[in-house]
């Protein structure tokens, strides 16, 4: 295998360990809507009419875990640009967040994973790894071409989904909790 198969073959990871992350987020989202849509409404999206923070929210969720779900598990490139659009709207929706102040980033349903840099940056990092992917084989077949059905790919899937959950709940949370507070005396 050449070198450049092997290196679209990490952008694949990386584009399979973002599928891996809208699954977590959208089951959240389906379990647990009520931080996700308080962050919605707070941004002023879709408060009008029979459209709620809590059905944009579930709706939401179920496309995330729909579309993650079809990346894994099929060979269609155009996913990859659908997930990389998906991508660059969360972080836009992050940064919104920021402006205006609000206490979560909705991400994954944790009202303590305040919206930070690391959201909108991160977000953005996917977002090119899903647009990259395109050029590269899928997750199915790069399986194919593993020992042991690709056991290995898997479990690097799942380190890296796993390592960009705290990225975006964890680190957040760490570097919110070291700001320093501003004691006043009397």
């Amino acid at each position: 295998m050449t070198r450049v198969a092997l290196d679209m073959d990490a952008v694949t990871a990386l584009y399979a360990s973002a599928a891996v992350l809208l699954v977590i987020a959208g089951a959240v989202k389906v379990i647990r809507p009520a931080t996700t849509a308080a962050m919605i409404e707070d941004l002023g999206a879709f408060a009008f009419g029979p459209i709620t923070g809590i059905r944009l929210t579930l709706t939401l969720g179920v496309t995330e875990i729909m579309l993650g779900t079809a990346a894994l598990l099929s060979d269609l490139a155009g996913l990859s640009i659908i997930i990389g659009v998906l991508y660059i709207a969360f972080s836009v929706a992050v940064r919104r967040a920021m402006t205006v102040g609000a206490k979560s980033c909705g991400c994954f349903g944790r009202v303590d994973a305040p919206p930070t840099w690391l959201h909108v940056v991160g977000n953005l990092t996917l977002a090119v790894c899903s647009f990259a992917a395109v050029a590269s084989r899928s997750p199915l077949e790069i399986m194919k071409d593993q020992p042991a059905a690709g056991i290995g790919f898997v479990v690097l899937i799942g380190v890296l989904a796993g390592l960009e959950l705290i990225f975006f709940t964890a680190l957040p949370e760490a570097l919110e909790a070291r700001k320093p507070t501003r004691v006043e005396y009397s």
